[in-house]
């Protein structure tokens, strides 16, 4: 064999080595692998859509519908508005509310009062108007927080502002006497809830407090006569509210309920004088009166 034979076969040979031994490293390598990552995968905005929709039903298969509840971890709004039947005439409120995903909870109203000419039974001595009312309204506002006691059973303790402007008693006749009055009430409570099944949850809600109501007004006869005169009546108020959240779809819910409200008047030398002396003639005596009515909840 020529020397040159030689040189070219090891030169062959010394290059399937290279090739073979880069094969090997590239297998032992698994950078040079092309392989799916985090980063290679991208959703669409049609596929988040989609994934909030599922998270959405699935919280909301867990929500019974009841204000002031939540699933745990999760934040619900709500809104709507309930029509309430009271001894002194139809009111409705609006309302819009969150319960947070800390298990905050916060909850606005607004009130609208027909009043009708008929005895108040929390001033049982005022008679009924001779005439049509000028009707009330008031704003309320609610601060809590949910507690998930166990899985069907929350409560949740909270406050209750409020004000508001002839929704606690209104007085007017033909002969020009009239009451008017404003009143501010801080109440505490708490609701509990009993999630029986996924679309049905009574609920027992107890709150009470002080109210402040405060009265204008003008009679045409006595010491006091086409005199505008004031005066305040301090009441303690309690009210058992006791409904059901029946859940109509995945987002709505209606809630009857009624309400047991006991009041007890303290009223000051003014309001507690009879209309020959100037007064008003409000009693201390307790009273008590029943509230019917039907909430419907819109939640997301």
């Amino acid at each position: 064999m020529t020397q040159r034979s030689i040189a070219i076969k090891q030169i062959l040979s010394a290059a399937i080595f290279a090739i073979i031994s880069n094969s090997y490293a590239d297998g032992l390598n698994p950078m040079t692998r092309s392989s799916p990552t985090e980063s290679n995968v991208s959703l669409s905005e049609s596929d988040i859509k989609l994934l909030k929709k599922i998270a959405e039903k699935e919280k909301l298969s867990a929500y019974s519908g009841d204000l002031g509840t939540a699933p745990k971890n999760k934040t619900v709004s709500a809104t709507g508005a309930a029509l309430e039947e009271t001894p002194t005439g139809p009111q409705l409120f609006l309302f819009w509310t969150q319960t947070l995903a800390n298990g905050f909870y916060y909850e606005g109203r607004i009130y609208g009062k027909y009043n009708m000419r008929t005895q108040n039974p929390a001033f049982p001595d005022v008679p009924p108007s001779a005439e049509n009312n000028p009707q009330g309204y008031k704003g309320v506002i609610k601060l809590g927080y949910n507690f998930h006691v166990t899985s069907i059973y929350d409560i949740t303790p909270y406050l209750r502002l409020e004000a508001g402007h002839d929704m606690s008693l209104v007085y007017e006749d033909t002969n020009g006497n009239y009451i008017h009055s404003n009143n501010y009430a801080i109440l505490s409570g708490f609701k509990q809830t009993f999630k029986v099944t996924p679309i049905f949850a009574p609920y027992i809600d107890i709150y009470g407090g002080v109210s402040q109501v405060n009265l204008t007004g003008n009679m045409t006869e006595g010491a006091a006569a086409n005199q505008v005169q004031t005066a305040s009546v301090q009441q303690l108020q309690l009210t058992t509210e006791m409904g059901t959240s029946i859940k109509i779809s995945e987002h709505q819910a209606v809630i009857p309920y009624i309400q047991f409200i006991y009041t007890a008047n303290n009223p000051d030398a003014t309001a507690s004088a009879s209309y020959n002396n100037g007064g008003f003639n409000i009693s201390s005596l307790t009273s008590s009166q029943q509230v019917y009515a039907i909430k419907y909840s819109y939640s997301w």
